[in-house]
């Protein structure tokens, strides 16, 4: 009864893999799968959500690092916001997301279209000045990190930059909504970079903002490409 009462349980969450050890099962989320299924059923309370969200002070600093006109790839652009903040002070604005509605919502907001691709997916070569994931990360499953690491860095330009946000914690977990996150403090995200030689941590801070009805710890996070 435990084991199909836990079957059950993990059923509403994205499953890529399960592994029996003895009494135990461990499971290796896949972000693209209960998480999509949210951003694509509820993506009109997404939007309404965060459309209006304040992320001025993150984007300034991120812009300091970014040529003037300079080429950014908004990775999980959700809504369109930043990108149309990009495209409206002159940038170079590749947006995409995994969600297919967001999209399609986001193709609308910022008037140009908006690829439908996961992280996994990113096949860009020395394309952008800087690359800005901001609260879109978090829904990789670590065990997938480095390998969409790799593709950051080798999507990013020399002395190119990436912005990427988390939810402050550890480990990883299933929210009220059904989405899958991976959480990361300033020890285990510099461990995770650390280990990629082309990229190097420039900033690195937390930060509390409001977030429905309460407040959340944000784990804030700059690296440079190496130039070679």
């Amino acid at each position: 009864m435990y084991l199909i009462g836990l079957l059950r349980l993990l059923s509403y969450t994205p499953i890529n893999l399960l592994i029996f050890e003895g009494d135990c099962i461990l499971v290796d989320v896949l972000s693209q799968n209960r998480t999509l299924d949210f951003y694509n059923t509820q993506a009109t309370q997404y939007v309404a959500e965060t459309i209006d969200l304040d992320v001025s002070n993150i984007r300034n600093l991120f812009l300091k690092f970014i040529p003037e006109s300079g080429h950014i790839l908004d990775l999980g652009c959700g809504s369109g916001r930043d990108s149309r903040f990009f495209l409206d002070y002159g940038y170079s604005v590749t947006a995409v997301d995994a969600s297919s509605e967001l999209a399609k919502y986001a193709s609308e907001v910022i008037g140009k279209t908006v690829e439908n691709r996961s992280f996994q997916e990113l096949d860009y070569s020395d394309k952008f000045d800087g690359i800005w994931a901001c609260a879109s990360l978090l829904h990789c499953p670590k065990s997938e990190m480095h390998a969409v690491i790799q593709r950051i860095t080798k999507a990013l330009k020399a002395s190119g930059i990436i912005y990427m946000s988390f939810k402050y914690g550890e480990g990883e977990r299933v929210d009220e909504r059904g989405r899958f996150f991976s959480d990361y403090t300033e020890a285990n995200i510099s461990k995770t970079i650390a280990e990629h030689a082309d990229l190097q941590i420039v900033e690195l801070f937390t930060e509390s903002k409001p977030l429905r009805s309460g407040f959340q710890t944000w784990l804030n996070v700059f690296a440079r490409k190496h130039v070679k």
